[in-house]
């Protein structure tokens, strides 16, 4: 996401969040805000990462609404859940499915897991390390003659269950946790 859209994003939101606002309120809150965003970019403020911290300088919009009302009396509003959009969808098939497109594709799910903003660096260690290949490695492992590995049948059967599991495991973390700009958490 690029300075400017990074920009564009948390006016909007802050937009939306002031809609309980009286509508005076609401305009003066938001050109004070877009006014200090345009004071910090022209102070430097011109990359992704200066813009990511001046913006989280800045604050929440919700707190920064919620300051503004001074004595107003106004109905929460819960916070709208981000969606994931499509590369993290792709991100989310390619890890599990990905090793079955020549091996390459769980290679292009963990690049992106990596590229993304929405995970912090444990979420991803967990993604690329959990079943690598994803579930690549469960028809690996269950193809390899029970001779060759030497282990009771119950330990063998223990590790297939934890390799089926693992993947989804690691699926409904990644969804569940997945929220715009972890990454530096």
């Amino acid at each position: 996401m690029s300075a400017d859209q990074l920009v564009d994003a948390y006016l909007d939101y802050l937009t939306k969040a002031a809609e309980p606002l009286p509508a005076e309120r609401r305009t003066d809150l938001i050109a004070d805000v877009t006014s200090h965003i345009a004071e910090a970019r022209a102070a430097g403020a011109t990359t992704e990462s200066d813009v990511r911290q001046m913006l989280q300088q800045l604050g929440d919009p919700d707190d920064i609404v919620a300051a503004a009302t001074d004595g107003l009396v106004l109905v929460e509003r819960p916070k709208p859940q981000p969606r994931l959009g499509g590369r993290e969808i792709l991100t989310l098939i390619l890890l599990p499915f990905g090793a079955y497109i020549f091996f390459v594709g769980w290679v292009v799910g963990v690049v992106l897991l990596w590229m993304s903003d929405r995970w912090t660096r444990n979420e991803k260690l967990l993604g690329t390390l959990v079943t690598p290949l994803g579930y690549a490695s469960v028809q690996a492992f269950a193809t390899v003659d029970g001779d060759v590995l030497q282990l009771p049948q119950a330990v063998t059967m223990l590790i297939a269950i934890v390799l089926l599991v693992a993947p989804l495991c690691t699926f409904v973390v990644l969804v569940s946790r997945g929220r715009p700009g972890r990454s530096a958490q």
